[in-house]
């Protein structure tokens, strides 16, 4: 009986390391799934990226510090280089057009800038630069534009080491409102007609559709996770 007992008992632990070393495998398939999604899903938005950044130009203001202070001078002087470039840009400007008008007037837009950081009482300054970047995936209204490297106009604040803020400004997704929700018709209209057509649409949604099969539940399918919508990267 003692014997009996013994190898039923063996049998249950055989059995129970069984289960784990499966669940154990199972997990690990998953996580490694989960990666290889992650991993194709940055590689399709980049590469998408790269398609849609000789069309583009972001916009970037980097506030001097998180201080309460500090990042509200951040949103007044985004507010008042918008404000500028809405009323003095000329309507027929492309993308290569802002670029030169943007150098052509760095000091007068650093000025406005400066102007009302010493109007305030901050002993830091702006300074304008034209420059390529990385960009976290931003919505922008029902646009979602990928993650990637494209050319931006980046102003920094003093030490540039609080939250910063991002838009578009070719084509203008940045005179709408602060949250950059609506866009203008004439900026759809301009991307439509320098985009492929596959790549315009898949700004609407492009988001890969990566199925992922897992080892423990061979029927189910997942799909990789969207984007990040936080290309305010710190908001």
């Amino acid at each position: 009986m003692k014997r009996i007992h013994t190898f039923f008992t063996k049998s249950r632990s055989k059995k129970a390391k069984s289960w784990q070393t499966n669940l154990a495998l199972s997990l690990g398939c998953f996580l490694l799934a989960f990666l290889f999604t992650q991993t194709q899903a940055r590689k399709q938005q980049e590469d998408l990226a790269a398609r849609l950044a000789p069309s583009v130009l972001r916009f970037h203001i980097l506030a001097d510090s998180d201080s309460k202070k500090d990042q509200q001078a951040k949103l007044e002087v985004r507010s008042l280089i918008l404000d500028f470039l809405k009323e003095n840009l000329p309507d027929y400007a492309d993308k290569k057009d802002t670029v030169a008008y943007l150098a052509a007037n760095r000091e007068a837009i650093e000025t406005i800038a400066n102007t009302y950081l010493r109007q305030q009482g901050f002993c830091y300054q702006a300074h304008l630069q034209l420059t390529n970047c990385y960009f976290p995936a931003r919505n922008y209204g029902s646009y979602v534009f990928p993650c990637g490297y494209y050319d931006a106009a980046r102003i920094t604040l003093g030490k540039g080491r609080g939250h910063n803020w991002w838009c578009i400004l070719y084509p203008q997704f940045c005179f709408v409102d602060e949250a950059c929700t609506g866009i203008p018709q004439k900026s759809s209209s301009l991307l439509l007609q320098e985009l492929k057509q596959d790549d315009y649409l898949a700004l609407k949604d492009n988001r890969p559709e990566i199925e992922i099969r897992f080892m423990l539940f061979p029927t189910f399918k997942g799909s990789s996770l969207p984007p990040s919508v936080a290309d305010r990267g710190k908001p």
